[in-house]
Protein backbone atom coordinates (compact mmCIF):
# COMPACT_ATOMS: atom_id res chain seq x y z
CA UNK A 1 0.00 0.00 0.00
CA UNK A 2 1.25 3.26 -0.72
CA UNK A 3 2.00 5.99 2.10
CA UNK A 4 0.29 9.67 1.44
CA UNK A 5 -1.87 10.96 -1.12
CA UNK A 6 -2.69 14.86 -1.60
CA UNK A 7 -5.87 15.67 -3.37
CA UNK A 8 -4.66 19.74 -4.78
CA UNK A 9 -8.00 21.58 -4.92
CA UNK A 10 -7.15 24.57 -6.77
CA UNK A 11 -7.54 28.43 -4.68
CA UNK A 12 -7.52 25.99 -1.21
CA UNK A 13 -3.45 26.66 -0.53
CA UNK A 14 -2.31 23.54 -1.93
CA UNK A 15 0.65 24.81 -3.79
CA UNK A 16 2.11 25.63 0.03
CA UNK A 17 1.18 21.95 0.98
CA UNK A 18 2.98 21.03 -1.79
CA UNK A 19 5.94 23.17 -0.94
CA UNK A 20 6.26 22.20 2.79
CA UNK A 21 5.89 18.74 1.94
CA UNK A 22 8.60 18.38 -0.40
CA UNK A 23 10.71 20.68 1.83
CA UNK A 24 10.03 18.10 4.96
CA UNK A 25 10.66 14.42 6.10
CA UNK A 26 7.61 13.66 4.32
CA UNK A 27 8.46 14.07 0.82
CA UNK A 28 7.97 11.26 -0.93
CA UNK A 29 4.18 11.37 -1.72
CA UNK A 30 1.34 11.52 -4.82
CA UNK A 31 -0.98 14.63 -5.41
CA UNK A 32 -3.97 14.95 -7.62
CA UNK A 33 -4.21 17.96 -9.17
CA UNK A 34 -7.47 17.85 -11.18
CA UNK A 35 -6.86 15.69 -14.09
CA UNK A 36 -3.21 15.29 -13.61
CA UNK A 37 -0.95 12.46 -11.23
CA UNK A 38 2.21 14.26 -9.83
CA UNK A 39 4.22 11.64 -8.12
CA UNK A 40 7.15 12.53 -5.70
CA UNK A 41 10.52 11.38 -4.54
CA UNK A 42 12.79 12.63 -1.59
CA UNK A 43 11.35 15.98 -3.08
CA UNK A 44 11.77 15.70 -6.54
CA UNK A 45 9.11 15.02 -9.32
CA UNK A 46 9.75 10.98 -10.69
CA UNK A 47 6.00 11.50 -12.71
CA UNK A 48 3.30 13.40 -14.27
CA UNK A 49 0.68 11.99 -16.51
CA UNK A 50 -3.04 12.36 -16.94
CA UNK A 51 -4.92 11.32 -13.93
CA UNK A 52 -6.69 7.87 -14.22
CA UNK A 53 -9.61 7.22 -11.08
CA UNK A 54 -9.56 3.54 -12.22
CA UNK A 55 -5.66 3.07 -11.97
CA UNK A 56 -5.72 4.58 -8.62
CA UNK A 57 -3.65 2.14 -6.38
CA UNK A 58 -4.79 2.05 -2.66
CA UNK A 59 -2.75 4.63 0.03
CA UNK A 60 -2.51 4.42 4.00
CA UNK A 61 -3.49 8.54 4.14
CA UNK A 62 -4.87 11.15 2.24
CA UNK A 63 -5.00 15.00 2.53
CA UNK A 64 -6.98 17.72 1.12
CA UNK A 65 -7.50 21.43 2.10
CA UNK A 66 -11.04 23.16 1.36
CA UNK A 67 -12.06 26.36 1.63
CA UNK A 68 -14.84 29.11 2.06
CA UNK A 69 -16.98 29.03 -1.54
CA UNK A 70 -16.98 32.58 -1.30
CA UNK A 71 -13.36 33.04 -0.50
CA UNK A 72 -12.46 30.93 -2.59
CA UNK A 73 -14.55 32.26 -5.98
CA UNK A 74 -12.58 35.64 -5.10
CA UNK A 75 -9.25 34.16 -4.85
CA UNK A 76 -9.69 32.09 -8.27
CA UNK A 77 -11.10 35.57 -9.99
CA UNK A 78 -8.73 37.63 -9.14
CA UNK A 79 -6.16 35.10 -9.87
CA UNK A 80 -6.99 34.72 -13.47
CA UNK A 81 -8.26 38.05 -13.99
CA UNK A 82 -4.28 39.37 -12.99
CA UNK A 83 -3.18 36.78 -15.21
CA UNK A 84 -2.38 33.51 -13.78
CA UNK A 85 0.81 32.49 -13.65
CA UNK A 86 1.70 35.56 -16.19
CA UNK A 87 1.51 37.85 -13.49
CA UNK A 88 4.62 36.94 -11.82
CA UNK A 89 8.02 38.40 -12.70
CA UNK A 90 9.55 36.28 -15.52
CA UNK A 91 10.02 36.05 -19.25
CA UNK A 92 8.14 32.32 -19.36
CA UNK A 93 4.24 33.01 -20.85
CA UNK A 94 1.51 30.91 -20.11
CA UNK A 95 -0.30 30.90 -23.04
CA UNK A 96 -3.42 29.51 -21.01
CA UNK A 97 -3.89 32.04 -18.38
CA UNK A 98 -3.86 34.75 -20.82
CA UNK A 99 -6.65 33.14 -22.51
CA UNK A 100 -8.87 32.57 -19.22
CA UNK A 101 -7.76 36.67 -18.18
CA UNK A 102 -9.30 37.16 -21.63
CA UNK A 103 -12.25 34.74 -21.32
CA UNK A 104 -13.14 36.94 -17.51
CA UNK A 105 -12.34 40.11 -19.75
CA UNK A 106 -15.41 39.14 -22.06
CA UNK A 107 -17.30 37.46 -19.66
CA UNK A 108 -17.73 38.77 -16.61
CA UNK A 109 -14.98 41.54 -16.47
CA UNK A 110 -16.26 42.15 -12.67
CA UNK A 111 -16.56 40.13 -9.59
CA UNK A 112 -20.17 40.78 -9.26
CA UNK A 113 -21.02 40.20 -13.25
CA UNK A 114 -18.58 36.45 -12.56
CA UNK A 115 -21.61 35.33 -10.03
CA UNK A 116 -24.06 35.26 -12.56
CA UNK A 117 -22.25 33.56 -15.49
CA UNK A 118 -20.52 30.69 -12.83
CA UNK A 119 -21.82 27.33 -14.82
CA UNK A 120 -20.28 28.94 -18.45
CA UNK A 121 -17.24 30.23 -16.60
CA UNK A 122 -16.37 27.04 -14.79
CA UNK A 123 -17.01 24.57 -17.91
CA UNK A 124 -14.39 26.69 -19.41
CA UNK A 125 -11.87 27.30 -16.18
CA UNK A 126 -11.91 24.41 -14.42
CA UNK A 127 -10.33 26.35 -11.25
CA UNK A 128 -14.05 27.37 -10.70
CA UNK A 129 -15.54 24.53 -10.55
CA UNK A 130 -16.76 23.43 -7.12
CA UNK A 131 -14.66 21.53 -4.91
CA UNK A 132 -17.05 18.29 -4.90
CA UNK A 133 -16.76 18.29 -8.69
CA UNK A 134 -13.29 16.86 -8.17
CA UNK A 135 -13.70 14.77 -5.16
CA UNK A 136 -16.88 13.01 -6.59
CA UNK A 137 -14.44 11.93 -9.53
CA UNK A 138 -11.98 9.92 -6.99
CA UNK A 139 -12.72 6.49 -5.95
CA UNK A 140 -14.47 6.30 -2.37
CA UNK A 141 -12.52 5.82 0.06
CA UNK A 142 -9.30 7.21 -1.25
CA UNK A 143 -7.19 5.96 1.30
CA UNK A 144 -7.49 3.88 4.78
CA UNK A 145 -7.58 7.53 6.58
CA UNK A 146 -8.95 10.90 4.94
CA UNK A 147 -7.57 14.21 6.28
CA UNK A 148 -10.04 17.61 5.52
CA UNK A 149 -7.96 20.22 6.85
CA UNK A 150 -9.44 23.81 6.23
CA UNK A 151 -7.28 26.69 4.53
CA UNK A 152 -8.60 29.24 7.24
CA UNK A 153 -6.60 26.97 9.85
CA UNK A 154 -3.90 26.09 7.70
CA UNK A 155 -1.44 25.82 9.97
CA UNK A 156 -3.08 23.94 12.74
CA UNK A 157 -4.50 21.21 10.48
CA UNK A 158 -1.66 21.11 8.31
CA UNK A 159 0.65 20.14 12.25
CA UNK A 160 -2.26 17.37 12.10
CA UNK A 161 -1.35 15.87 9.04
CA UNK A 162 1.94 15.78 10.17
CA UNK A 163 1.43 14.49 13.78
CA UNK A 164 -1.27 11.49 11.88
CA UNK A 165 2.08 11.08 9.71
CA UNK A 166 4.44 10.26 12.74
CA UNK A 167 7.54 12.69 10.83
CA UNK A 168 8.24 16.50 12.52
CA UNK A 169 7.67 19.64 11.16
CA UNK A 170 9.44 22.22 10.78
CA UNK A 171 7.96 25.60 12.04
CA UNK A 172 9.78 27.35 9.63
CA UNK A 173 8.03 25.57 6.88
CA UNK A 174 4.94 27.02 7.94
CA UNK A 175 7.04 31.00 8.83
CA UNK A 176 8.25 30.68 5.34
CA UNK A 177 4.85 29.67 4.22
CA UNK A 178 3.17 32.85 6.21
CA UNK A 179 5.95 35.22 5.07
CA UNK A 180 5.21 34.48 1.06
CA UNK A 181 2.33 36.53 1.58
CA UNK A 182 -0.25 33.97 1.90
CA UNK A 183 -3.95 34.79 0.22
CA UNK A 184 -5.88 36.65 3.07
CA UNK A 185 -10.03 35.76 3.98
CA UNK A 186 -12.21 38.13 2.94
CA UNK A 187 -13.71 39.87 5.95
CA UNK A 188 -16.82 39.34 6.17
CA UNK A 189 -17.14 36.89 2.43
CA UNK A 190 -18.63 38.34 -0.29
CA UNK A 191 -18.10 41.98 0.88
CA UNK A 192 -18.98 43.97 -1.92
CA UNK A 193 -21.08 41.98 -3.76
CA UNK A 194 -25.05 42.24 -3.83
CA UNK A 195 -27.17 39.62 -2.39
CA UNK A 196 -28.43 38.50 -5.65
CA UNK A 197 -24.64 37.90 -6.71
CA UNK A 198 -24.26 35.84 -3.02
CA UNK A 199 -27.58 33.86 -3.81
CA UNK A 200 -26.14 32.79 -7.05
CA UNK A 201 -22.85 31.27 -5.57
CA UNK A 202 -24.70 29.77 -3.21
CA UNK A 203 -26.95 27.59 -5.39
CA UNK A 204 -23.85 26.86 -8.03
CA UNK A 205 -21.77 25.49 -4.84
CA UNK A 206 -24.61 24.59 -2.64
CA UNK A 207 -22.68 21.24 -2.52
CA UNK A 208 -19.58 22.50 -1.32
CA UNK A 209 -21.18 24.32 1.46
CA UNK A 210 -23.09 22.06 2.78
CA UNK A 211 -20.36 18.82 2.90
CA UNK A 212 -17.94 21.12 4.19
CA UNK A 213 -20.46 22.91 6.46
CA UNK A 214 -19.99 26.42 5.76
CA UNK A 215 -22.61 29.01 6.07
CA UNK A 216 -22.94 32.07 3.59
CA UNK A 217 -21.99 34.89 6.41
CA UNK A 218 -25.04 36.38 7.17
CA UNK A 219 -24.09 40.19 7.20
CA UNK A 220 -22.62 39.28 3.75
CA UNK A 221 -26.37 37.71 2.42
CA UNK A 222 -27.94 40.83 3.79
CA UNK A 223 -26.34 43.70 2.24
Amino acid sequence: MNGLLFVHLAKTGGTSVRRILKASAANSFACIHHHTLLRFQDGQRVERRRFAPKELAPYALAFLMVRHPVDRLISCYRYFSAGGLNAQAGEQQFPADRAAQQLLQQLAPSLEQCCFKLPEIAAELPHFQPMVHWLDALPNPLAERVITGRQERFDADLQLLFEQLGVPLDPALLQRRNSSGPVQPSAPQGAGLSAEALAQIQAFYEDDFRRFNYPLAPEAAQR
